[in-house]
């Protein structure tokens, strides 16, 4: 979400920046104290709205990317690090992929039977790291 609210900010600020050059202002921006002030305030409220504009823009291709470089797809029997959530920084196994509200696969992570139960071991994709891979851990047991 960070990586998505800085592309939308940054898209904002071109935006606004291409804008206001062609209207000329900065150069009578400049000469005032209020001006400027009013100008850094607008653009601070524009990056409160770069958090939608990247959200409804660059979020899907930023999250896409961000589970490519983790390791997704996950399999049955794989290492994994959990880098979001109550549970930061665990390392477990795949034991099951179950079928999410959008109709994707989510790992579901052996965390003991507690967490199972309450079915607070689902995670999505972006919020694992991959250690290693199930036929990894087969072979070297092997």
């Amino acid at each position: 979400m960070t990586i998505s609210w800085v592309l939308g900010t940054l898209m904002l600020w071109t935006l606004a920046t291409y804008v206001l050059r062609n209207e000329g202002v900065f150069p009578a921006a400049f000469t005032d104290v209020s001006s400027v002030l009013c100008l850094l305030l607008a653009y601070a409220c524009l990056s409160g709205l770069g958090f939608f504009a990247g959200a409804f823009t660059v979020l899907w291709l930023v999250l896409r990317v961000c589970r490519y470089i983790n390791g997704a797809p996950f399999a049955v029997g794989d290492c994994v690090t959990v880098l979001a959530g109550p549970h930061v920084g665990t390392v477990a196994r795949v034991y099951e992929l179950t079928v999410g509200q959008g109709g994707g696969l989510l790992p579901r992570l052996d965390l003991g039977a507690d967490v199972a139960a309450k079915y607070l071991d689902i995670f999505d994709d972006y919020c694992l790291l991959r250690q290693s891979h199930a036929t990894d851990s087969n072979s070297n047991a092997a």
